[in-house]
């Protein structure tokens, strides 16, 4: 499968990463946007676990930031996805992710969880997270 879908401009995420590190400045008066991303993504989880599927092919490499910076989400991975699906950085893993989900949502509905990655093939992808879907694995 080719990944040509939902993929960001390295340029525009960096332009976005610095805007919002402005705003939480002015708003909030400190600078950690990636710790204060993960708590709201975490928060977000506490409510609902399947919104998760909000992140689309980057929940992988998403969840892998969240497990290193303390949030025990599980192991389950899907390495081929990860691969395509993530930054540089965790910081730009974590504004991918959540550029991904909100460009989802203004036109998919909720707990969605295909997605096609693949323009020239029409082949949906499925995510599927046992370590999500499965509350007792919390």
């Amino acid at each position: 499968m080719n990944f040509t879908e939902y993929l960001f401009d390295k340029d525009v995420i960096s332009d976005i990463i610095h805007e919002r590190k402005k705003g939480l400045v002015a708003n909030r008066g400190f600078s950690n946007l990636l710790s204060f991303g993960l708590s709201v993504i975490a928060d977000r989880l506490a409510k609902d676990r399947l919104r998760y599927r909000d992140y689309g092919p980057y929940w992988w490499a998403l969840k892998d930031v969240m497990n290193a910076n303390g949030y025990q989400l599980g192991n389950q991975s899907d390495p081929l996805i990860k691969k395509a699906y993530h930054g540089d950085t965790d910081l730009e893993t974590l504004i991918m992710a959540d550029e991904f989900r909100s460009e989802y949502l203004k036109s998919e509905i909720i707990h969605s969880n295909k997605f096609m990655l693949d323009s020239e093939s029409g082949e949906f992808w499925t995510l599927f997270d046992i370590d999500m879907e499965t509350p007792e694995r919390k």
